[in-house]
């Protein structure tokens, strides 16, 4: 009460003693004192209510991964790992019994577009390597002075890379090419990137007669992935 009347030095005697004002200003002194308060704690709670709370996210991660392996594909229309086709001269021989001059071209022309392929490989440098068996009587021994039991050639693989067409490959039938780089990716255009051909058909000397006989040779290519 000490508070209050020093509060109130400003009115009169009458006043002070007047025990109905006396309530009436504590009673008005402490309403507006809890009124206050409850402001107060109202703009409080307003503030928490219009304070938005901070945005939550939750992360999800999937890896991947995969492998591809070194490989080498002939692309047709069944994918598979050969190609080629057989090449059949007939008779070898010319009417006098000495080969024929014109094999070179018979082989091309035999041959047609199945001495061409598609070969693609996953990786950056692949290899070649080319064999030629002598067109020869198998099995059969040394011939008689004059006669030839087979015929050498040399076996030529053309190969188009991404960069360079028909980069040229040989081997004959005596020094085979054994695995050599080709020089950059095989071509993937569609087209064929492989094409086969063989010239220099010869017998030990071009009056020799043939034996008379099944003659039988092989060309072999092998395009590997590479190291």
């Amino acid at each position: 009460m000490t508070g209050i009347v020093s509060n109130t030095r400003g009115l009169s005697a009458a006043n002070l003693t007047n025990s109905g004002h006396a309530r009436f200003f504590r009673a008005g002194f402490f309403r507006g004192s809890a009124m206050r308060k409850i402001t107060l704690m109202a703009l409080a709670v307003s503030t928490v209510i219009a304070t938005p709370a901070a945005a939550q996210s939750t992360t999800g991660t999937v890896n991947l991964a995969g492998t591809v392996g070194d490989k080498c594909i002939v692309v047709s229309e069944t994918a598979g790992t050969t190609f080629g086709t057989t090449v059949n001269f007939g008779e070898l021989s010319q009417a006098d019994g000495t080969m024929r001059t014109d094999l070179a071209s018979s082989f091309t022309s035999l041959g047609g577009s199945a001495l061409a392929a598609r070969v693609v490989c996953t990786t950056a440098n692949p290899t070649i390597a080319i064999s030629a068996t002598p067109l020869a009587i198998s099995g059969a021994g040394t011939p008689d002075t004059g006669y030839d039991n087979s015929i050498d050639y040399t076996a030529h693989v053309a190969v188009t890379t991404v960069t360079t067409p028909n980069v040229p490959f040989s081997a004959t039938t005596t020094t085979p090419l054994t695995a050599t780089a080709i020089g950059g990716r095989l071509a993937n255009n569609g087209s064929s990137n492989v094409v086969i051909s063989a010239d220099s058909f010869a017998t030990n000397s071009a009056t020799d007669l043939l034996v008379a006989g099944a003659y039988t040779g092989q060309i072999q290519v092998v395009i590997a992935p590479g190291a």
